[in-house]
């Protein structure tokens, strides 16, 4: 696909198409990470970190639908400490 550099502002921009964008599963307003290597313009959809953790990890099993506070105790926690 070629494209031309457009005036923005005080900026320039390129448009892209629906096409690219669909295949980079990119939306409008997604943050998006932009470097140069080797004289080449790379752009990519910045990861949303932890978005979806806890269904991930259900899926996998690493949790259970219950949210229970996890508590640990020790010998100090049981016979010494005065609540």
């Amino acid at each position: 696909m070629k494209t031309k550099l457009r005036k923005i502002g005080n900026s320039s921009g390129i448009i892209l198409s629906k096409r690219i964008l669909e295949q980079l599963d990119i939306e409008e307003n997604d943050e998006l990470k932009l470097a140069v290597k080797d004289g080449k313009i790379l752009i990519e959809k910045v990861s949303e970190g932890r978005a979806n953790w806890k269904e991930q990890f259900l899926q996998t099993g690493s949790l259970t639908d219950h949210d229970h506070e996890m508590t640990f105790s020790n010998q100090f926690d049981e016979e010494e400490w005065t609540w």
